[in-house]
């Protein structure tokens, strides 16, 4: 999981100039390495080059150790395998030439940041991931460095927080009743995630990177990337006990949660551009699933890895359809889309269902995880709940609006308009269209039938100890 995507990577950055090949062998990679990490047997030797091998056991390398756990181990076998899906819609959504082997070698760091222990080197090496993640995200785009800088700062400005968490760790370890070294361990913690988490007001990066990359590869950094902090956070609180009994840690989180839920569904509504429905929504969705895990229940853990599951498959529906709306009119914004869901309706498809879907709205992917939400929290918190409803109000409104942009009259429905322009009678390209197709329907199958992905998350929720309550 490390070394075969680092050595993929190599190989691809001298063909990244053949672009199928390119994409082929590094979905066929990821898909591959997905695949096989979750059918590993952890809880038994295997045979390898003439040995007994334990993988579920620890790993010294250079000192330190390597640890995957099960929750880990499916994390990672998910991780691939939507990396694989995101490198087939790149062969199509051109994000650049170095797209594919820069997410190979992404997919190597992150693996190796979340099975590293302690966490301070996985916190070192998702720092080096984000140079990396900067570049994908820039895409090779002239001019346009605004996103991919602003994540790179976002990134190394969280190093130091887990720099001083650390160090505070090994003199709590000498002081274990020191309840003031224990709240700033806390707190430097959480100040790290919320870096990484992009919560608000750390969410400068998203706006300008939606707006002026290549949404498939914002989507890997929103998607890919991210999903590395959950869980990196996840396994520290497990690591950690007296960390995840602190009830400070988890209330924090739903104010964190709320404020990014609240901003994010506030923008959304408010925007004129898909790009700004995409960042704004994703943000939304974050915050609300930060308020989720700050219940520290089963069901809260539970409700947060299935939107993490959800979020994929709407951001990678939106991001096909903003990438032919480039393709098409240079640009995203509603106004620039007027009229086009008649002469581009795979386009509006996609656009739309990918924002509903972003958005919570049933029966699309993203409310397998907002509902969950809404109604653990309609139990205990009411007030949360109806946040939350609002917030899936809000970008629902966002993406209704681009909605009535693209169902205006055509131009050339229009009386006294001149013939329409040469750019409007460009038909759909067909790998696209049966991109968005296959996309569709896979979205809709996981959301008409979440049993496909219930066991494994029932599995990853029950390995975590941390957690109290129903």
């Amino acid at each position: 999981m490390i070394v075969v995507p680092l050595l993929a990577a190599g190989v691809l950055s001298v063909v990244r100039r053949f672009h199928t090949l390119s994409a082929l062998l590094s979905a066929g990679v990821a898909g591959a390495l997905g695949a096989g990490v979750l059918w590993l047997p952890l809880d038994r030797a295997v045979e390898l080059g003439g040995r007994q091998v334990a993988l579920g056991e620890p790993m010294e390398l250079l000192g330190r150790q390597l640890v995957l756990r099960g929750a880990d181990r499916i994390a990672l076998g998910g991780i691939f395998l939507v990396a694989a899906g995101l490198f087939l819609i790149g062969w199509r959504a051109r994000p650049g030439y170095s797209f594919f082997a820069l997410g190979l070698a992404l997919l190597g760091m992150l693996s190796a940041a979340l099975v590293v222990r302690p966490f301070l080197y996985g916190s070192l090496l998702l720092t080096l991931a984000a140079v990396l993640t900067a570049i994908l995200v820039q895409g090779g785009v002239p001019g346009r460095t605004q996103g991919a800088l602003r994540y790179l700062v976002m990134v190394t400005c969280a190093l130091p927080a887990f720099l001083i968490a650390a160090w505070l760790m090994d003199l709590y370890a000498l002081s274990p009743n020191d309840t003031g070294l224990a709240r700033n361990i806390a707190i430097a913690l959480l100040a790290g995630f919320a870096l990484l988490l992009s919560v608000v007001p750390f969410h400068i990066w998203i706006g300008p990177a939606a707006k002026e990359s290549p949404p498939v590869a914002v989507v890997f950094a929103l998607t890919v990337c991210n999903s590395v902090v959950w869980f990196l956070l996840l396994d520290i609180l497990q690591e950690y006990p007296w960390l995840a009994a602190r009830q400070d840690v988890y209330r924090i989180l739903q104010l964190l949660g709320l404020l990014t839920a609240g901003v994010g569904g506030v923008l959304a509504f408010s925007s004129y551009d898909f790009a700004h429905v995409l960042a704004y929504g994703v943000l939304a969705d974050y915050g609300c699933a930060l308020v989720a895990l700050g219940t520290r229940t089963p069901a809260g853990l539970a409700a947060t890895l299935f939107a993490a599951v959800a979020r994929p498959a709407s951001l990678a529906i939106l991001s096909l359809g903003m990438a032919l709306a480039r393709g098409r009119v240079k640009s995203s914004e509603f106004e620039k889309l007027a009229g086009m869901a008649w002469t581009s309706p795979w386009m509006a498809a996609a656009l739309v269902v990918g924002g509903f879907s972003l958005a919570g709205i049933p029966p699309l992917p993203g409310f397998l995880g907002r509902w969950p939400e809404v109604r653990l929290l309609a139990a205990t918190q009411p007030a949360y709940a109806l946040v939350m409803l609002a917030v899936t109000l809000g970008v629902a409104a966002g993406v209704l609006r681009g909605a009535d942009y693209l169902l205006q009259a055509p131009v050339e429905a229009m009386p006294d308009s001149p013939p329409a322009g040469k750019e409007r009678k460009i038909r759909e390209p067909r790998l696209m269209i049966a991109l968005i197709a296959v996309t569709l329907l896979a979205a809709l199958t996981l959301s008409l039938f979440p049993g496909i992905v219930e066991s494994p998350l029932r599995a990853v929720v029950s390995s975590y100890t941390f957690l109290s309550g129903p």
